[in-house]
Parts: C-alpha cells; sequence; structure tokens
C-alpha cells in the first residue's frame, strides 16, 4: 500500500499550476466492455480500493436524500456491484441498473441472483437515451461511468435524459474520476494507485484505469454538461488536495442545502478492515470538498458560488 509521502509530491503537483493535460477520450473498445476477460477483471473491483468510493457515493446519497426511495435507476451499473450496494444500504423498493454492454448485464444479474437481491434488476440501456417514461424515479445516479462518454455533447446528452426520468422531487447523483493537472501527476498517481490491481493480476483493469484517468472530465468540463433546461439546482463537490473523484448532484429546486442529515446508511464499516483509516479519511472529506452550486431553474439566478 502507497504511503501517505509518496502522495505529497503529487498532491502539490495537483495544486500549484494552470490545468495543462488535454482530455484523450477512451478507446472505442472501452466506451462498451464486452470482452469476457475486462468484464471478469470489473467484477473484482470489491476486492480493490475502489470499494472506498463506492461506500463514499452511498453515504452522499444517504446525507442527500431524507425521503424513502421507492424506485431508482442506476445508468452505466457494470458488474452491478454498487447498485446492489445502493439497494441494500438505502433500502430502495425497486432498483433497475442498466449498461449498454451485454457481457455486464449477464454478470450483474447474476451478482444478483447470488445476493438474492429481488428488488434489483439488470437490463442493457443506453444512457443517452433511456427507455423509460418522464419522472419514472425518485433517484437516478451514474457512477464511475462518465468518463467513458466519448465528447460533452453525448455527457449533455446524457445528465439531461438522467434529469427528464427523475421527479422533481428526486436526486440525480453522479460520481466520477477526475482528470488531473499535467501528464507528469496523472502518470505518478496512476502508478501508485494502480499498483492494486497490478498485485492483483488485474492487468486489464489497470490499463483501463490509466486510459480512464486521461479520459476524465475536469470539474468545470463536467459542470458545463449541465442541461440548460432544467428543474432542479445542481451541486459539484470537489476534495481538496488530491480529488480521488467528484460528484454532482443535481437536487429539488426548494432543497436549500445539499446534505440534509449526517451519519450513514450502515452501523459497521462498509470497507476492508485494511481499508478502515483511508475509508475515514475520505468521510472526513466529504465535509471539506469544494463546493460550487449551479441554479439554471427558471426563477433561480444563472450563477455559481463557490465555497
Amino acid at each position: 500500500m502507497p504511503s501517505v509521502l509518496q502522495f505529497v509530491p503529487i498532491v502539490l503537483g495537483q495544486n500549484f499550476g494552470p490545468q495543462v493535460l488535454a482530455r484523450t477520450p477512451e478507446p472505442d473498445h472501452q466506451v462498451v466492455t464486452d470482452a469476457e476477460e475486462s468484464v471478469a477483471n470489473y467484477d473484482q473491483v470489491m476486492e480493490t480500493k475502489l470499494a472506498i468510493s463506492y461506500a463514499i457515493a452511498t453515504e452522499a446519497i444517504y446525507r442527500t436524500r431524507k425521503s424513502p426511495t421507492s424506485r431508482a435507476l442506476d445508468v452505466a451499473c457494470g458488474p452491478g456491484h454498487l447498485t446492489l450496494n445502493m439497494a441494500r444500504d438505502l433500502e430502495i423498493g425497486e432498483m433497475i441498473g442498466i449498461d449498454l454492454s451485454q457481457t455486464m448485464v449477464y454478470t450483474a444479474s447474476k451478482n444478483a441472483r447470488e445476493q438474492r437481491a429481488d428488488a434489483v434488476q439488470f437490463q442493457e440501456g443506453d444512457a443517452t437515451k433511456l427507455d423509460f417514461d418522464d419522472q419514472a424515479f425518485d433517484l437516478c445516479t451514474m457512477m464511475d461511468a462518465a468518463h467513458h462518454l466519448p465528447t460533452p455533447e453525448t455527457l449533455t446528452k446524457a445528465l439531461t435524459e438522467m434529469d427528464r426520468v427523475t421527479k422533481p422531487d428526486g436526486h440525480i447523483v453522479l460520481m466520477d474520476l477526475v482528470r488531473l493537472r499535467t501528464d507528469d501527476v496523472t502518470r505518478k498517481y496512476v502508478q501508485l494507485v494502480g499498483q492494486e490491481y497490478e498485485d492483483l493480476g488485474l492487468a486489464d483493469f489497470f490499463n483501463q484505469f490509466r486510459d480512464s484517468m486521461y479520459a476524465a472530465w475536469t470539474p468545470t468540463e463536467l459542470m458545463s454538461a449541465i442541461p440548460l433546461k432544467t428543474q432542479r439546482k445542481w451541486i459539484s463537490l470537489v476534495p481538496r488536495g488530491l480529488p480521488y473523484a467528484q460528484f454532482l448532484f443535481g437536487i429539488p429546486a426548494g432543497q436549500s442545502s445539499l446534505f440534509e442529515r449526517k451519519g450513514a446508511p450502515w452501523q459497521s464499516s462498509p470497507v476492508r478492515d485494511s481499508d478502515t483509516k483511508e475509508y475515514q479519511l475520505a468521510r472526513l472529506g466529504l465535509g471539506f470538498c469544494r463546493q460550487t452550486e449551479i441554479d439554471r431553474t427558471p426563477t433561480g439566478p444563472s450563477l455559481s458560488t463557490h465555497r
């Protein structure tokens, strides 16, 4: 496991200097992951530190949404681990996960059967053409997948569709990687964080992680993709120091603050014992994120506030 000191040069490089690393979209074969070896690598994600980000994402939803969630949609669900975790930990009545990859959907469905998660179903679906009625869901999520979208226009289409199928009093939550400022910082970060994947024999996952870091959106790019016509407020959260992820929330126009309650939906740590300290640090970091609010509702000002 990398030491804290190993991350110091990366933190300094990320926070002192301009954004000079341009985006490199992923290769076509990674936009839709159908290869059995690649899917098998993804299916082991809960054995890696990515489980920390998944736990933080679930906790962020818990803090943001107090009302019961009767029906939820997880877009680009992959092998379904986070979908299943959200359904269980947030006590969601009906959970649907969609993915473009038939192999991913097959694997996710197998995982659901093994966990006897009767309230969760998986099906093929396109993030830019959601085959659901308007205002069909209380919660709509896209986790660790926005970087797969090839263009800003595609990203806007996906967010527009998520906005369409979510109820006015519902919530949209997107979590994804952050493109770092320079190639040097990115290479060092990929090597440190990705070493675990190589140690576990997940060579394909390591290669995809590397490409994903170069394909990730900056927070500014992600916010620029928010639909111009929307009935909800949008809030960007980016951890300070070294951003391990970024979050974009679409919340009801009348919700006064992002987090409406404290705590978490579980009593014991949701991650491996060896990851507990890092998980606690990530939890603490939720309260010290760089927050940007974008209000594009008809009655709200089109401005951003930073704090």
